[in-house]
């Protein structure tokens, strides 16, 4: 919890103020961590909404245990992954900045 609190919310407090909810690895919910999928199944049952299947959605991950979960989970996985990484997981997009996403790929509206 002190390392989510120092590096995530200190850098990215824009982007988690616009989400409905965050999941993190200590949650009671979640059993088991990535690569198991446990996590990302936790937070697709928290939407106000939930997605009608693992399918219809898309994580955002940098580490490859992360990738290999979404993908475990049957979700759509964009990986931003550290450039000194030559061994990459199965993910469907592999981009070397979030700049670079472009969400009509994934049937989303652009920006």
């Amino acid at each position: 919890k002190q390392w989510y609190q120092r590096r995530v919310r200190g850098h990215h407090q824009d982007l988690l103020d616009a989400m409905e909810f965050v999941v993190r690895s200590d949650d009671p919910e979640v059993q088991h961590g990535k690569p198991h999928p446990d996590i990302f199944w936790v937070a697709m049952g928290r939407f106000k909404s939930p997605p009608q299947g693992p399918e219809r959605c898309l994580v955002f991950e940098d580490a490859p245990n992360g990738a290999l979960a979404a993908w475990a989970a049957g979700m759509k996985c964009v990986m931003v992954p550290d450039p000194r990484l030559s061994d990459l997981p199965p993910c469907d997009t592999v981009l070397k900045s979030l700049t670079e996403f472009q969400p009509t790929e994934f049937g989303l509206p652009s920006f």
